[in-house]
């Protein structure tokens, strides 16, 4: 049993390589779809403690998440609040999800903030998703419609890119369209069949 932390910039491209692994027979887990999930249900902790903690996101009795990510975007004590609220939740529902992990199989876990944090050890090898920064931009900017100001006001918020990099066992660089990162998946996945953590791999 192998179970790999799956990590990489806003826009990186995350999941798109999770659902293609998922096809390839990994078991998977997306934080961010387990905490949607949590957030339209009005009887989950999730639920009930930001309805208490930022009341003016809830429309019509459920959790706006454009109006969240609007009011955390800028206020760093906002962002901490929702942190505090969501994090330790996910923490408890991921180790859950890697106990239950069975051997024989492939388990790949996508975690937007898996460095920042600090959630390494809870993983066989971490996966990073990379994009050159200007490419990265260019991609959100097309993709959000926000300003380039507020592209790199919000990845300052983050981990630089290079040092997740020097910091993960395998990077794979996805600069190209969506045939060259299905293809990289491809050899992704013939490396996580094949891994070992004594060497670097880099796609």
């Amino acid at each position: 049993m192998s179970v790999f932390g799956l990590t990489g910039d806003w826009g990186s491209g995350k999941s798109t390589i999770l659902k293609e692994l998922k096809k390839k027979g990994a078991k998977i887990i997306c934080v961010d779809d387990v905490i949607y999930s949590a957030y339209r249900k009005r009887n989950s902790p999730l639920y009930k403690k930001i309805k208490t903690c930022f009341p003016q996101v809830i429309k019509d009795s459920s959790i706006s998440l454009p109006h969240l990510r609007e009011v955390v975007f800028y206020n760093k004590q906002a962002l901490k609040k929702l942190e505090e609220i969501v994090h330790p939740w996910i923490i408890k529902k991921l180790k859950m999800w890697i106990k239950k992990a069975k051997s024989g199989k492939i388990h790949i876990a996508e975690v937007p903030l898996l460095f920042e944090k600090r959630l390494e050890d809870f993983f066989d090898a971490v996966i990073f998703v990379y994009v050159p920064r200007r490419i990265l931009e260019a991609r959100l900017r097309e993709i959000t419609g926000f300003s380039y100001r507020a592209i790199r006001k919000r990845l300052s918020l983050f981990i630089p890119s290079q040092k997740k990099k020097r910091q993960s066992n395998i990077v794979v660089r996805n600069d190209g369209d969506l045939a060259t990162l299905r293809k990289k998946i491809s050899q992704l996945w013939n490396a996580l069949l094949t891994f070992s953590s004594e060497k670097k791999v880099i796609i």
